[in-house]
């Protein structure tokens, strides 16, 4: 946040110009994401999800959004069993331990935590999607860096 942002000014702060409405994603292609963020959460169907938040390093990417440092969120469908942990089995939680294993997080016995995915740099796949209307960015493949 801006250092210089005070609340009580910006509640008296007066202005004859309309704001943006649409917001502009981050073009399709490819680029070096950092892990920013991961929130876990459920749908309202009980579907467990993992967001994972990359910032963007790419210089064309933050002059098109207008946004210095651009954001795009994966959103990881995740296998859970009965007791509530991650289902661990064959063809089960295959988006995360794709993500793990591009970041080199994915060694049998070693122990892990989804907390070490932040600060982690992949190779990830920028795609489109629509959505009532709007376009959004969703990163739909993560690789390990070259």
């Amino acid at each position: 946040m801006d250092s210089t942002f005070n609340p009580d000014t910006f509640l008296n702060t007066e202005t004859t110009e309309g704001n943006s409405t649409e917001f502009v994603p981050v073009p399709e292609g490819e680029y070096n994401g950092a892990i920013s963020a991961i929130k876990p959460r459920s749908t309202d169907s009980g579907a467990a999800i993992l967001d994972v938040t990359y910032d963007i390093d790419d210089a064309e990417a933050a002059e098109v959004t207008g946004i210095k440092i651009p954001k795009v969120r994966q959103s990881i469908f995740l296998d859970i069993t009965e007791q509530g942990g991650l289902d661990m089995g064959k063809g089960k939680n295959v988006q995360l331990g794709k993500l793990r294993e591009a970041i080199g997080q994915n060694t049998a016995g070693k122990p892990w935590q989804p907390g070490m995915l932040i600060g982690q740099v992949a190779r990830i796949t920028v795609k489109h999607r629509e959505w009532q209307g709007a376009i959004f960015a969703d990163v739909k493949g993560v690789a390990a860096l070259a």
